[in-house]
């Protein structure tokens, strides 16, 4: 498995040779019983089958994938909003040396 502690699921679905819909033919719980499901299909030549494969969310894992995903998010601003107020600070401060320096040009 590919996420520890969800169970896999796969689909097989047909996909339509004239407008490419496709419908679920069924879903299994591991790629034995996809195979021996695919085995019972009459198939002709051209016939196009999809085998995806699917994890099992509960409330639980979203919920705490959502608070993480909040918390992440509030950190971003607070550093987005650090950074642009040290921007400015840099730019009024480089624009008041400019202006208040005199130029050390000498004109002939």
């Amino acid at each position: 498995m590919s996420h520890e502690n969800q169970p896999e699921y796969f689909t097989i679905s047909t996909v339509c040779p004239y407008d490419g819909s496709t419908s679920i033919l069924a879903i299994c719980e591991d790629m034995d019983a996809v195979m021996y499901r695919i085995k019972q299909c009459y198939t002709s030549c051209g016939d196009e089958y999809r085998i995806n494969c699917y994890h099992l969310l509960t409330a639980s894992d979203a919920c705490e994938q959502y608070t993480e995903q909040q918390v992440n998010k509030a950190k971003y601003r607070m550093e987005q909003q650090e950074k642009d107020r040290l921007y400015k600070e840099h730019t009024a401060n480089n624009e008041a040396e400019f202006t208040s320096e005199p130029s050390n040009l000498v004109t002939k």
